[in-house]
C-alpha cells in the first residue's frame, strides 16, 4: 500500500508539471463563474432574471459546469490513458511493470485533480457571491450541488471514459462513444438517465431542495454503478501483452475479484434501475374509461400530513349514487399502501393492477366506500423538476388532483359534490384549503384545517408553506393571497397585489362576477418543481419563478409606471399573464363549465381574456410580440408538421413518438389555436360587441355546461367564418 501511495503521489506531480492541470483547472473556474448567470442563457424565458441566492448560484455554477467540464475531464482522461499507445512504449512498460496498476495510479490521480477542482472551484464561486453580489452563503446548498452534482458528474465521466477506452483500445472510439451517451443524458426526459447535470432545472427558493433531493441522489447512486460497471467491463477486456480481445478476455477472466465486482455492479445497476422507488407512469384522464352507471355525490377527506417524513395517512369517504354498475374503478397513487377498505361500512377484498383499483359494489342505490392509506406520494416519471404534480417536503406540501393522492373514482361525477373533511399539517405550515376555512385546530405541535364546500368536480388540491397571507378586497369579493415572506420586496416593488385588483376587477367588467360569495378566491405562490399554474375550483397557483425575480427588474417600472426597459417587460408581462390566465379560469371553467370539443375549451378562453388584460396593461406591441405571434407561429408550424399533413404515415413511428405529437397537436389547439378563433371573432364583431356577447353567454350560462356549438350560436358566429387561414 506505500508503494501504491508513493505512486500516485508521484503521478498527481508528474501532471502538475505538465501544466495542463493547471489550465484545466482554471478553465473549470472560469467556467463556473460563468455559470452563475447560465439560466439567462438558455432558451428557457420563465427562468430569466430569477433572483440569486445561494441555491442558484450555487447549483446554476455547478450545472453549468458540470456540463462543460465532464468533457474536458474525460478527453484529458483519455490522453492521458492513450499516451503510452501513441509513444509505441507500452509493450515496454507492461514487460517489466503490472500495467494495470499505472492505469489505477492514472485514473486515481485524475480523481484527486477532480476533487481539487471541485473544492476550487466552489471557494472561487462563493467568493464571487460574497464580495462581488453581497449575497450571504448559505454552506448547505454549495456542499450539495459541488458534491452531489459537480464532482459526482465528473466522476462518472472519467470512470465510463476509462472503460471504453480500455474495452476499444482507441480514442477516436472511445470519444465518440461517450458524446454519444453525453448527448443521450442531455436529451433524456427520464431523471434516471441524466447523468451529467441531472434533469432538475433549477432549485427552489420557495420549497428547498427537499422535494427532489431524494431523486437526485438516487440518480447519483444509479450512475456510480453503471460508470463502474463499464469501467470494470474495460478491465475485463483489457488487452493483455499485444493479445486479441477475446485472449485478454481469458486471462482478464483469472482475476476473480474483478470478475465478481463486475458481476456484482452490474446486477446493481439493473436492480437499482428496475426497482426505482419514488416515481411511477400518471395516466391521463384521457386514457381512463368512466363509468356512466355511477355518480359520485360527496367526497369526506381526513388527512395526516408528516412532512418532516414527506409522508401522508388519510381516511376518505366516497358517496356515490349506483344505477346498474357492480364494480368502481379508482385511479390511485402508487406511493400509497391501501390499509383498509370497506364498501356500505363491510371489509371488502378488491383488484389492484398497477395504479388501478378496482372495488366490487353491491346492487344497491346508495354506495359508500371508505379507504384508509398511507405513504409517500410517488412522482410523474418524466415530471421530476419541472412537472411534479404532488410531493410533500418539510418546508412545502403540493398535491393538485392529477397526483391522485387522494383516490380518483372513475366514475361520472354530480352536478354537485360535497366535499368537507380535514388536512392536519405541523404548526409551522399554513394549509390553503379548496372552499371555505371553517376552523382551525392546535394539536401537539399541528394545525387541523377543517374545511367545507359544494364542488362542480372530484379535484382536490392540497397546499401548503411558510406562507404570508394578504386579505385584498375588491368589488366586495374576498381575494386571498398566500406567499412566501422571502419574495415580499418582490411583491411589493412590481405592484403584484395591485395586478391582482385590476385582474378582478377586468374580468368582473367585461365578463361578469366571480361566481361564488360564499367562497373566497385563494391565490398561491407555490415551487418551481411545477412549473407554470393551475385553477380548480376557487383556487390558483403559480410557480415561484413570477415573484422571485432579480431586483434588476424593477427597472421595467419607471416613473409614472412607464415601461423603460423593454428587454425585461416581455418576461413581466408574461409573468402577469400567467396569473391572469389561471384567473381567467375561475370564470371560464369553475363558473362557466365549458364542454371540451377541441380546439373548443376554457384553456382558449383563458387565454383570450387574459391577452386582452395584458394587451390593456402593456399595449399591442408587447402582447403581440409576447403571445399573438408566438400562437401564430405554433399553430403554422404544426399544421405545416410532415406527420400531420400525412396522418398515414404514423404507422412508421414509435408508439411514444406519436402520443408526444398528438399531445403537442392538442395543447396547440386548445391553447393557441382557439384564442386566435376568439381574435378572429372580435374582429368580426367589433371589440365592444363581442365582449358583450361574451357577457351574455357568461350571465346565461353561470354554473352551467355551455358547448362550442351553443357558443356560437348565441354569439351569432359559424366555424367557418373562424377559421384561421
Amino acid at each position: 500500500m506505500p508503494d501504491k501511495l508513493l505512486l500516485i503521489k508521484n503521478e498527481v506531480k508528474y501532471m502538475f508539471k505538465e501544466k495542463a492541470i493547471i489550465l484545466l483547472i482554471l478553465a473549470a473556474c472560469i467556467i463556473l463563474s460563468i455559470g452563475i448567470n447560465s439560466l439567462n442563457m438558455t432558451n428557457d424565458f420563465n427562468l430569466f432574471y430569477i433572483r440569486r441566492t445561494s441555491s442558484t448560484v450555487s447549483f446554476n455554477s455547478a450545472k453549468f459546469g458540470a456540463t462543460i467540464c465532464s468533457l474536458l475531464f474525460a478527453l484529458f482522461t483519455v490522453i492521458n490513458l492513450d499516451k503510452d499507445k501513441r509513444k509505441r512504449s507500452k509493450a515496454i512498460i507492461e514487460s517489466n511493470l503490472d500495467y494495470l496498476n499505472i492505469i489505477k495510479v492514472r485514473i486515481t490521480s485524475i480523481i484527486f485533480y477532480a476533487i481539487l477542482t471541485t473544492i476550487v472551484g466552489m471557494i472561487v464561486v462563493m467568493a464571487i457571491q460574497k464580495l462581488i453580489y453581497g449575497i450571504s452563503i448559505d454552506a448547505f446548498y454549495y456542499l450539495f450541488s459541488y458534491f452531489v452534482i459537480f464532482f459526482p458528474t465528473l466522476l462518472f465521466s472519467i470512470l465510463i471514459i476509462s472503460g471504453l477506452y480500455l474495452l476499444t483500445e482507441s480514442l477516436d472510439m472511445s470519444v465518440i462513444t461517450f458524446i454519444m451517451l453525453f448527448i443521450k443524458s442531455l436529451k433524456s426526459n427520464n431523471y434516471l438517465l441524466a447523468w451529467v447535470q441531472t434533469n432538475l432545472d433549477i432549485v427552489s427558493d420557495f420549497a428547498g431542495i427537499g422535494p427532489v433531493e431524494n431523486t437526485i441522489i438516487y440518480n447519483r447512486l444509479l450512475w456510480l454503478l453503471i460508470s463502474l460497471s463499464i469501467f470494470f467491463i474495460g478491465l475485463l477486456f483489457r488487452r493483455r501483452y499485444e493479445s486479441g480481445i477475446g485472449s485478454s478476455f481469458f486471462i482478464n477472466i483469472k482475476s476473480k475479484g474483478l470478475l465478481a465486482l463486475t458481476i456484482l455492479v452490474l446486477l446493481g445497476s439493473g436492480f437499482t434501475y428496475a426497482k426505482e422507488p419514488y416515481t411511477m407512469e400518471l395516466m391521463s384522464d384521457l386514457d381512463m374509461p368512466i363509468d356512466e352507471k355511477i355518480q359520485l355525490e360527496g367526497i369526506y377527506p381526513e388527512v395526516e400530513f408528516d412532512s418532516e417524513n414527506g409522508k401522508m395517512n388519510a381516511h376518505i369517504l366516497y358517496s356515490f349514487i349506483n344505477n346498474g354498475s357492480n364494480t368502481v374503478k379508482f385511479n390511485i397513487n402508487e406511493g400509497l399502501k391501501i390499509n383498509s377498505l370497506k364498501v356500505n361500512g363491510e371489509e371488502i377484498s378488491y383488484k389492484k393492477i398497477k395504479n388501478i383499483v378496482e372495488v366490487p359494489i353491491p346492487n344497491a342505490e346508495k354506495v359508500n366506500i371508505e379507504f384508509s392509506y398511507d405513504g409517500e406520494v410517488k412522482y410523474d416519471k418524466n415530471g421530476v423538476g419541472s412537472g411534479m404534480p404532488g410531493y410533500i417536503s418539510k418546508y412545502s406540501i403540493y398535491l393538485l388532483e392529477a397526483s391522485n393522492w387522494i383516490f380518483r373514482p372513475l366514475v361520472v361525477e354530480g352536478d354537485i359534490i360535497d366535499i368537507s373533511g380535514y388536512y392536519m399539517a405541523p404548526d409551522y405550515l399554513t394549509m390553503v384549503v379548496p372552499g371555505k376555512l371553517v376552523e382551525v385546530e392546535t394539536i401537539d405541535g399541528n394545525k387541523k384545517w377543517i374545511f367545507e364546500y359544494k364542488s362542480h368536480t372530484a379535484d382536490i388540491g392540497a397546499f401548503a408553506a411558510k406562507y404570508k397571507k394578504v386579505q385584498i378586497d375588491v368589488l366586495n369579493m374576498a381575494v386571498e393571497f398566500y406567499y412566501t415572506p422571502k419574495h415580499e420586496e418582490y411583491v411589493d416593488n412590481m405592484q403584484i397585489v395591485e395586478h391582482i385588483k385590476d385582474m378582478m376587477e377586468y374580468y368582473t367588467q367585461n365578463i361578469g362576477k366571480y361566481y361564488s360569495k360564499e367562497y373566497p378566491l385563494k391565490i398561491a405562490e407555490v415551487s418551481i418543481y411545477k412549473r407554470g399554474g393551475h385553477s380548480s375550483e376557487n383556487v390558483i397557483t403559480f410557480s415561484e419563478n413570477t415573484i422571485n425575480r432579480d431586483n434588476d427588474m424593477y427597472s421595467v417600472l419607471g416613473k409614472n409606471n412607464g415601461i423603460e426597459d423593454f428587454r425585461k417587460v416581455d418576461v413581466y408581462a408574461n409573468d402577469l399573464n400567467l396569473i391572469a390566465h389561471e384567473m381567467a379560469h375561475q370564470w371560464w371553467g369553475t363558473g362557466v363549465n365549458v364542454i371540451e370539443d377541441i380546439p373548443w375549451s376554457s384553456e382558449g378562453l383563458a387565454n383570450y381574456f387574459s391577452y386582452k388584460y395584458t394587451q390593456k396593461e402593456f399595449g399591442d406591441m408587447i402582447s403581440s410580440g409576447a403571445f399573438l405571434q408566438p400562437w401564430e407561429y405554433r399553430v403554422n408550424e404544426l399544421k405545416n408538421y410532415y406527420y400531420i399533413k400525412n396522418d398515414d404515415m404514423k404507422e412508421k413511428l414509435n408508439e411514444k413518438f406519436i402520443r408526444s405529437l398528438e399531445m403537442e397537436k392538442r395543447k396547440a389547439e386548445l391553447y393557441y389555436l382557439m384564442p386566435l378563433k376568439l381574435l378572429k371573432g372580435e374582429e368580426i364583431q367589433g371589440e365592444k360587441a363581442f365582449l358583450e356577447g361574451m357577457q351574455k353567454i357568461y350571465k346565461g350560462h353561470l354554473l352551467k355546461d355551455l358547448t362550442y356549438d351553443e357558443f356560437l350560436k348565441e354569439m351569432n358566429l359559424d366555424e367557418e367564418a373562424l377559421e384561421i387561414d
